[in-house]
């Protein structure tokens, strides 16, 4: 999947919205917005370079939806418009036409004549100068788990921190999307601006506002708290958050987000198309391993085709069964590595605050862990086809 198999739909009616959700399946993916800020339609359109919008249109408020397609062609004159409405209307048909428009699909018609529609519209879409650029911006790594007992915040911390070292000339973000009171991640660094002040105000998004706003943790890595749970994903919302992180992922050279658990679908689901890695972690538990490939199968459909997907298996002692070999095989998914459970090096990591590689670099744990970000980097198009040949035949 590439942004250019992304749909937007600008639609406020639950109904219609419904029957696209239905109707709009792989390879393209819906990316909804509501029609109430023109603004934020062309910041979405711009983040996700879609050739394809559908614009909900009615007599109700026909000036609106006009409003919004004469703004969509001007501004970007090689994106297909194609209006929806809940009934067949030829006055409506005509005038947004004559805006620009070059299709109109009624709710409730023939699902499979409506996808072959949209195919042709996709194959005749006309390139434009920002294609070849936008490939360069798959920069995000993803770190979700599969039960809320993996200690995403505390990996997900040590993998910026270790991309860091290894890449200490490069821009690095760290996300932690389950902070504490006390701070981002388990490390003594607290700051008053959050992700949702961001969202709050995406168009004050520049490098003065990083520098000032996000002091640098260690040279050239920066950290942001970004607490929200789904309600605040979803919506406008969650068409803020993919255009807050395309700026960002324009400013950075590689963005590490913790997504956990609980809110870990609608994070996928937002960002996964630009995710260069998806790190599921695990314990080495026969059920976690079941649920993973439950997970691999769900997000599929979100994620891009040159997207990595790891397996992380946490907490590994010994040679106690089951192998890595074996939870790989039963995952379905790429195993990266194990970590070890290291537990005295860890907890003195977590309450002193201090990154594990720097406290106990000789430690286990740390050992590990950079051997395993090496191997990641070291990663190519062979470890994400075999990916998606796993997904296919276990899917």
């Amino acid at each position: 999947m590439s942004d250019h198999d992304i749909v937007l739909s600008v639609v406020d009616d639950d109904g219609i919205e419904a029957w696209l959700d239905r109707v709009v399946e792989e390879p393209f993916r819906l990316e909804q917005v509501s029609r109430a800020d023109l603004t934020r339609v062309l910041r979405l359109l711009e983040a996700t370079t879609a050739h394809v919008v559908m614009v909900e249109i009615s007599e109700a408020d026909m000036d609106q939806s006009l409003a919004i397609i004469t703004a969509l062609t001007s501004a970007r004159p090689w994106v297909t418009v194609i209006t929806v409405c809940a009934r067949a209307n030829q006055e409506l048909l005509l005038q947004s036409m004559r805006a620009g428009a070059r299709d109109c699909f009624v709710a409730g018609s023939d699902a499979g004549d409506v996808r072959e529609r949209l195919r042709r519209h996709q194959l005749m879409r006309v390139g434009h100068y920002d294609d070849q650029v936008r490939s360069a911006t798959s920069n995000l790594t993803l770190v979700a788990s599969a039960s809320p007992t993996v200690d995403t915040r505390f990996l997900a911390q040590n993998v910026a921190l270790g991309l860091n070292r290894l890449f200490p000339d490069e821009r690095c973000l760290a996300i932690d999307t389950q902070p504490s009171e006390r701070g981002i991640f388990y490390l003594d660094v607290h700051n008053e601006y959050t992700l949702e002040n961001l969202l709050a105000s995406p168009e004050t998004l520049d490098e003065t506002l990083i520098a000032t706003a996000l002091e640098e943790y260690r040279q050239g890595l920066r950290l942001l708290s970004a607490g929200m749970d789904s309600r605040q994903l979803e919506g406008d919302r969650s068409a803020d958050l993919f255009i807050a992180l395309n700026h960002l992922m324009q400013m950075f050279d590689r963005i590490v987000i913790n997504v956990g658990t609980l809110e870990s679908r609608h994070w996928v689901r937002a960002l996964g198309i630009h995710a260069r890695h998806l790190l599921i972690a695990m314990h080495p538990l026969v059920d976690q391993a079941h649920a993973v490939r439950t997970l691999g199968n769900e997000w599929r459909a979100h994620l891009g085709k040159d997207s990595q997907v790891n397996l992380i298996v946490d907490g590994m002692e010994g040679k106690m069964p089951p192998s890595l070999e074996e939870l790989g095989d039963t995952a379905g998914i790429n195993v990266l590595g194990g970590l070890p459970m290291d537990w005295r090096h860890r907890l003195m990591a977590m309450n002193s605050g201090l990154p594990i590689q720097e406290q106990s670099a000789r430690c286990r744990y740390s050992r590990h862990l950079q051997g395993m970000i090496a191997r990641l980097e070291q990663q190519g198009g062979e470890a994400s086809e075999g990916w998606w040949q796993k997904l296919r035949s276990n899917g």
